[in-house]
């Protein structure tokens, strides 16, 4: 279950997307949208596309689509 956010976290996230909104680098972000958290708690939820992957998820979702 997904604990409710603090208003200080909520705040800051509403914050940090008008200022990204506005031209703010993503990566100057100190809280993470995605996953409704302060980045320091996501470091290791980020995982960065390969090729390998990709094509990986890409076969998956062929088998899924053939097994039918």
């Amino acid at each position: 279950m997904k604990k409710p956010l603090s208003k200080k976290l909520a705040a800051a996230i509403a914050r940090e997307n008008r200022a990204e909104d506005a031209g703010m680098h993503a990566d100057d972000r100190t809280t993470c949208y995605p996953h409704q958290d302060w980045a320091e708690n996501c470091e290791g939820r980020h995982v960065r596309p390969t090729a390998e992957s990709l094509l990986a998820e890409h076969n998956e979702i062929e088998r899924r689509r053939n097994r039918t």
